[in-house]
């Protein structure tokens, strides 16, 4: 009887498991183009309006979790259909969101660490970092130029 209940128990955790997280032929039909479409929606709704880029410690899961996307699903469209990692798609919109701050005019009381704060990252290097990976060149620079190129007195 001990061995009948646990081969059950066994039976119904791999299917438990199978559902949760599909095995990698499963996960590799996830991204149909209606499926695609609908990722694609909900997150561009969802990162706009809610800006969750801005929080310290946003994961993956977080983020699949309030678009009620499985993580896997998630993470194969920003990687497959977006060509980014999860850090670098969050830290482009960081990046944005910097670059908006500037020209509206909105940082003349920070530094760097503000700034980098400010827009979610951890600190000034990831900022520097990310800055010149998705503008060509880093947060100063960009302000000089932007306050050059505008005649600005920010």
């Amino acid at each position: 009887m001990k061995q009948r209940l646990l081969t059950i128990l066994k039976f119904f955790k791999r299917k438990v498991n199978k559902t949760i997280h599909p095995n990698k032929t499963e996960r590799s039909n996830v991204l149909t183009p209606d499926r695609i479409k609908i990722i694609s929606a909900k997150l561009s709704v969802f990162m706009r309006e809610n800006k969750p880029f801005l929080h310290f410690g946003y994961g993956l899961r977080d983020l699949a979790d309030a678009i009620k996307i499985p993580p896997y699903q998630l993470s194969a469209y920003i990687n497959r259909v977006l060509g980014y990692n999860f850090n670098d798609y969050l830290n482009q919109y960081r990046v944005r969101y910097c670059e908006d701050l500037i020209q509206k005019g909105l940082i003349d009381h920070l530094n760097l660490k503000g700034l980098a704060v400010k827009c979610g990252f951890n600190n000034r290097t990831t900022l520097n970092n990310a800055f010149k990976r998705f503008t060509g060149s880093p947060p100063a620079h960009y302000l000089k130029g932007w306050k050059k190129k505008h005649n600005s007195s920010f």
